[in-house]
């Protein structure tokens, strides 16, 4: 029976309350667990971000232009706060319904609820241990920010605290759910698998139906994965923020309707229904917010400074339609770079889909597909561009406004920075676990007797277990940390000339500058069938000895086809290969590809893309003739437009990839291994960047 003395409920001290809660979290497994396992699951992506930074970095020293693009914000934080999400997404749910579920699993909760505390406090003091719990478990996060500082990396305090504050909101709204969940579940296993339902149920939106059209799109913004992305972003949006705190009181205000027992289920569904319309209301009215912060240092979400002033200064509404599918490329960069940059800057933008029930197959049809209708007033204009440079002037245009001039401002300079990361390995995956054990065994307040402490702690089951995990996955890690990474650096290479880092075998390749950076170049503007490159003769030496007579005759009956090798790699099994490339021009062909198996005697595989025929196509060349293996259609390529090929192996597997997104899949009748290289054919003119191959076993 509840105490008659309901005057303390107001007064009654909160601090009893809130210690009791962070012993009920510090003295269970899940935060220890956690903690543990996040540490060389951040270290490891830490590691590699560092890694790859610095090759960057060490590219853009001898090219300036490079370092415009490096970001330690987006090269280093992004990726490393992002395998942290992956920890908390799978193992926070656990420790925030230790707060609720061990004293309901226990029957202490209905001592608690006697208490002279309102349920309201109750559970946001809960909340506050949850908070709490998880500023801990961004210990390992926290530690690579610090590291990064300590080594001479630069920091954008705006961007980490965004960053870092999208986080905090993911893991406050797990939490709630979590707590939520436990209020309406029996036990807490139950509640784990409903809060799981949650968190593993927004991958499962983003992965089957995020950038579908209709009510999908907006059934796809339920995904909690969603709170994160405009953060690492760079942007502080209001209507996020605002809506991401609507649901958390939400499920605030639901865990305290179902908290207390001995009120009626009918009772509890009604003031449900009534709290959920109200969060309903309130989302739908925060969402009506426009305001938007770019906290970036490059303003990579906003258009330049006079450009941006000069649109805020048009009134009259600008209506924009677009003839392109949802899953489309083009269309996907229209609203990065453009779209999404109006609707921040104009007060009246009006953005309508034409083509947002159909499918890009569905679509390629129509004539009007691709064109993008602008209307400023009653002046319309359309183009097929998606790039802000021509974009710009045409609204300007209907606008009668002129151009603005720019504003002269310091240029985005880079933060280029080759380190060691040795110590990042010794900190993630020994220094660190080992302090977490410690403090583990701290909070547990055992005796510091010698044979007690054997006892209980080295002898103790869960240390042993949580000692086994740790041990087992620095030991699964371990080998990805030496993997052998093979990447083609073209800053160094002289425009004009064959590539060194590469050996052209046929066709014409040279190195070549695009918009200031250094890439290679395919020509085949001056192609003729049975032409190889120049000292073929000494390059096939180069590549395979006294072998070289056999490869030679292959090359002759390839020569329709242009490739070079790269000769540090001898024998490549098993990893992934990429490339981008851009199709320039090409009557016949714009074809780019990824040339590996090669053998001694000139046999080789490759798996291409075709920026007129849009489709990707795993191509054998085998005793001087050419066989398609695995033909798939409706590829999005456009040409002038930069594009992302992968093929990625494992054994006789082989899969491909463009802009990101699996197309093909091949079982082979035998093992990879042999050279590899790129590919292109006929008179295809192209250009490639960022060739790279990593290894694996």
């Amino acid at each position: 029976m509840r105490s008659p003395e309901t005057s303390w409920a107001r007064s009654a001290p909160i601090r009893p309350l809130f210690a009791k809660e962070l012993r009920e979290i510090a003295g269970g497994r899940a935060l220890w667990t956690l903690l543990l396992l996040a540490c060389p699951l951040v270290g490891y992506s830490f590691f590699q971000s560092m890694s790859l930074y610095g090759e960057a970095s060490a590219a853009a020293a001898n090219s300036p232009v490079l370092a415009i693009s490096l970001s330690p914000s987006d090269g280093i934080f992004v990726p490393t706060f992002g395998s942290f999400y992956v920890a908390v997404t799978l193992l926070f749910p656990f420790v925030a319904i230790r707060v609720l579920g061990e004293e309901k699993q226990s029957g202490a909760l209905r001592l608690l609820v006697q208490l002279p505390y309102r349920a309201a406090t109750i559970i946001c003091v809960k909340l506050a241990a949850v908070f709490f719990a998880w500023l801990l478990c961004a210990i390992p996060v926290l530690s690579s920010v610090f590291i990064w500082w300590m080594a001479g990396g630069h920091l954008a305090a705006a961007e980490i605290l965004t960053l870092f504050l999208g986080h905090l909101f993911y893991g406050l709204l797990i939490g709630a759910v979590a707590l939520f969940a436990a209020s309406i579940t029996e036990s807490s296993a139950t509640a784990a698998i409903v809060t799981l339902a949650f968190t593993i149920g927004s991958w499962v939106l983003d992965f089957t139906i995020a950038g579908r059209p209709g009510w999908l799109e907006w059934f796809a913004r339920l995904s909690l994965t969603q709170v994160i992305r405009t953060f690492e972003q760079g942007l502080l949006s209001a209507s996020l923020v605002a809506g991401v705190a609507v649901a958390i009181c939400g499920f605030v205000a639901l865990t305290t309707i179902w908290l207390p027992p001995g009120i009626a289920i009918r009772q509890k569904l009604m003031r449900s229904a009534l709290c959920i319309g109200a969060a309903a209301a309130a989302l739908l009215l925060v969402s009506q917010l426009k305001t938007s912060i770019d906290v970036t240092e490059d303003r990579r979400n906003s258009f330049a400074v006079a450009d941006a002033n000069q649109l805020a200064r048009l009134a009259e509404p600008l209506a924009i339609t677009v003839h392109l599918a949802p899953e489309d490329p083009r269309y996907i960069d229209l609203q990065r770079n453009v779209l999404a940059k109006l609707e921040r800057l104009m007060p009246h933008v009006s953005i309508r889909l034409a083509t947002a029930r159909q499918s890009f197959a569905a679509s390629a049809g129509d004539e009007a597909y691709g064109e993008i209708e602008y209307r400023y007033g009653t002046r319309q204009d359309t183009s097929r561009s998606t790039s802000p440079r021509e974009i710009l002037p045409l609204i300007y245009g209907l606008a009668d406004a002129q151009p603005p001039a720019p504003i002269p401002s310091a240029e985005f300079p880079g933060y280029p920075l080759v380190t060691d990361g040795a110590f990042v390995l010794l900190w993630f995956l020994a220094i660190l676990p080992i302090l977490i054990v410690l403090a583990w065994w701290r909070s547990r307040r055992l005796p510091s007797n010698n044979t007690t402490f054997h006892k209980e702690v080295v002898m103790n089951s869960s240390t042993k277990t949580l000692l086994i995990i740790a041990v087992s996955v620095i030991a699964v890690l371990l080998p990805a940390f030496a993997a052998p990474v093979f990447q083609v650096d073209l800053s160094s290479e002289t425009a004009g000339a064959e590539p060194k880092s590469l050996v052209p075998v046929v066709g014409i390749w040279r190195i070549e500058t695009d918009a200031g950076k250094t890439v290679l170049a395919v020509d085949g503007r001056q192609w003729k069938e049975g032409q190889s490159s120049a000292g073929i003769a000494d390059k096939a030496r180069a590549l395979y000895g006294e072998r070289y007579a056999e490869f030679l005759d292959r090359v002759q009956a390839y020569a329709y086809y242009p490739y070079v090798v790269a000769k540090d790699v001898d024998n490549f099994k098993n990893g992934e290969i990429s490339v981008r490339f851009e199709g320039l021009s090409g009557r016949i062909d714009q074809g780019a590809g990824i040339l590996f198996n090669l053998k001694p005697n000139g046999d080789y595989l490759t798996i291409r893309a075709n920026c007129l025929e849009n489709n990707l196509v795993l191509w054998k060349f085998e005793k001087g003739r050419r066989s398609s293996v695995e033909w798939v259609r409706n590829t999005p390529t456009a040409t002038r437009q930069w594009h992302d090929l992968k093929v990625r192996i494992s054994g006789n597997k082989v899969e491909g990839y463009l802009d990101g997104k699996l197309y093909l899949q091949h079982t082979l009748s035998e093992p990879v291994s042999g050279k590899i290289g790129l590919w292109s054919k006929a008179d295809s003119y192209m250009h490639f960047d960022q060739f790279a191959a990593t290894a694996s076993e």
